[in-house]
């Protein structure tokens, strides 16, 4: 029995294809047309003083959006630390070239000079402190000891976000340096140890000290990220380093951080998701929608530029890292959006809280069951916000319905149905439709983890209570987004399944 196939080009016809792409293209434009025509109001009516632009023209005549702090204490990290990252990239060539064995002693001692020569001596004892204790935890052999360690430091680094004093005592920079860098040491902490745990006997020598130390302190990767596994870090090889594919990577990075700032001059977007206000200048509720999608693609690019600064150094130091984010553009069914968006988070989520609960073979309560916890620590490891918690149940909803959404499309009754009825092609829009009705929610719950609970809750009002018509339209551009989506996901999946010619 034949079963219904992704969108490609034998069923879809020519006509169809640029129909979507058509819709999908002339929307972003028109949307983010919109948003460049509100910049003189914005800049007018906003509570924030936007910073001075470039003194280049025609940037001079801007105020450039300065709203976004991850941005811009990003900017901060890398005016202050750039030189380490010079300094790592010549000890690991000198030590590739003379002594690779001693490459997590590079690691290890570029970052410690980092972080001694700039952090304030508290800041400084709490990273340590943290680093050390999961080290000293993996040698105990205790899973239920390293998630109630994490569960101890999830509670010390909330407080500390809510502790006046010390952010006093340290400064804005520093505080948010910190608490960032603890959060990622969390994870690494927890990937080391439990994947020490599954070790064979005779593998424990790739679980030294000072392995650990140069996995846990490994400069390029410790504040933005993206979190490598220590199964990836341990599977590291020598290998003759290739700086000008190094350069390429650095330079993407460069470039893209050069055009968002560029950007920022003209599309006041990281204030929008500040301030509900500037989303309602919109002219109607239809293009509003355009400002969450927006939304969603410069977050996307601030990961693009920090995930990929890390990522280049990683994979010119022999270390298989996560691949760069993927737009989310081209993701159309949210399962997607964590597997693909940040690799890294999800290889850690998956490896050692869902897979730990449920198998294969598990029944669907016990994999909801696992996903309800997966998704509890997302919570409690973003921070205990309201707006993170709505976020997270609403992934959990839409992952949920995800599950029954495809379940259902995968029984042969339902294959049978609509291939007689509808045909392959008349099959793959139907479920097109359908799955727009779980692309559309899931879609929106980023603006909550992106803006916060005001902007969020208005977006997704916007879209389910304003009316039939506005819907309708709402569906039927989603319904376009998710077959341009779908195309260019099977012409990627064909263009990686070709055959290679054999060398003569």
């Amino acid at each position: 029995m034949s079963r219904i196939q992704p969108a490609n080009r034998s069923l879809l016809s020519r006509f169809e294809i640029l129909l979507y792409f058509g819709v999908y293209i002339a929307y972003i434009v028109t949307g983010l047309y919109k948003i460049y025509g509100l910049r003189d109001r914005i800049a007018g009516e906003s509570k924030f003083q936007f910073s001075e632009g470039w003194s280049l023209y025609p940037f001079s005549q801007r105020r450039r959006d300065d709203s976004n702090d991850e941005l811009e204490n990003f900017g901060d990290f890398i005016v202050r630390f750039w030189p380490y990252y010079v300094l790592h990239a010549l000890v690991q060539g000198l030590i590739c070239w003379k002594r690779p064995r001693l490459q997590s002693y590079g690691f290890a001692g570029v970052c410690a000079l980092a972080l001694g020569l700039n952090l304030d001596w508290s800041s400084g004892l709490v990273v340590a402190t943290l680093i050390g204790s999961y080290y000293l935890v993996a040698l105990s052999s205790s899973k239920k000891l390293v998630w109630l360690v994490s569960a101890g430091w999830i509670v010390c680094i909330n407080l500390m976000q809510k502790n006046a004093w010390w952010t006093d005592r340290v400064g804005y920079s520093e505080y948010a340096l910190v608490i960032v860098t603890l959060s990622w040491s969390l994870l690494r902490g927890c990937s080391f140890a439990l994947t020490r745990m599954r070790a064979k006997d005779e593998d424990l020598e790739r679980y030294t000290l000072i392995e650990y130390l140069g996995y846990a302190l490994y400069f390029p990767c410790l504040t933005y990220g993206p979190i490598i596994s220590y199964r990836r870090f341990a599977s590291r090889r020598e290998q003759q380093q290739d700086w000008l594919s190094f350069a390429g990577g650095i330079l993407r990075s460069a470039i893209w951080w050069l055009v968002m700032q560029c950007a920022l001059h003209y599309f006041y977007i990281h204030y929008m998701s500040r301030d509900v206000r500037m989303v309602e200048l919109m002219d109607s509720v239809f293009w509003q929608h355009s400002a969450g999608y927006f939304m969603g693609q410069f977050f996307f690019l601030y990961y693009v530029v920090t995930y990929g600064l890390g990522i280049a150094f990683a994979q010119q130091d022999g270390i298989p890292a996560p691949k760069r984010p993927r737009c989310i553009g081209r993701i159309h069914f949210y399962s997607d959006m964590w597997k693909y968006f940040d690799e890294g988070l999800y290889e850690f989520l998956f490896q050692h809280i869902y897979s730990e609960m449920c198998g294969r073979g598990s029944s669907i309560g016990a994999k909801f069951g696992a996903t309800a916890l997966t998704f509890a620590f997302v919570f409690v490891w973003h921070g205990c916000y309201t707006y993170v918690l709505i976020w997270s149940v609403l992934n959990f909803l839409c992952l949920a319905a995800e599950k029954l959404f495809k379940a259902l499309t995968s029984l042969p009754a339902y294959q049978r149905w609509t291939l007689r009825y509808l045909g392959p092609v008349g099959a793959q829009r139907l479920y097109a439709m359908m799955a727009t009705q779980l692309f559309i929610p899931a879609a929106f719950s980023n603006v909550y983890f992106i803006g916060g609970q005001e902007v969020g809750d208005f977006l997704m009002r916007g879209a389910y209570l304003s009316g039939v018509g506005n819907y309708m339209a709402l569906c039927f551009c989603s319904y376009c987004f998710f077959q341009c989506s779908e195309l260019l996901m099977t012409k990627s999946k064909d263009k990686n399944n070709l055959p290679r010619r054999k060398s003569a």
